[in-house]
């Protein structure tokens, strides 16, 4: 499901015109990054958690090529769903 679908999904359940339901998700899609950003988590009862994580540096080895690089520690966002979100999916 791409965006414009999940749009008219949230119309069609709402009732709440195409253009607010996009301007609805857009500000929550950007508060979930400014607090990322931040370092902050967001936890949402019964769907999960956002959070971030660092990945430490380490050595990766190219086969191909036979050389070793190092990749640097890398600040990534996780996503760790509800136990409900999980027997919802089952």
């Amino acid at each position: 499901m791409n965006k414009n679908e999940f749009v008219n999904k949230i119309n069609i359940k709402s009732g709440i015109s195409k253009k607010e339901c996009e301007l609805c998700l857009n500000t929550i899609i950007e508060v979930i990054k400014d607090a990322l950003k931040n370092g902050d988590s967001i936890t949402i009862s019964n769907f999960g958690k956002f959070t971030t994580a660092n990945i430490k540096q380490k050595s990766i080895y190219n086969f191909k090529t036979g050389s070793s690089q190092i990749i640097e520690q890398i600040k990534t966002a996780k996503f760790k769903p509800s136990e409900n979100l999980k027997q919802v999916i089952k």
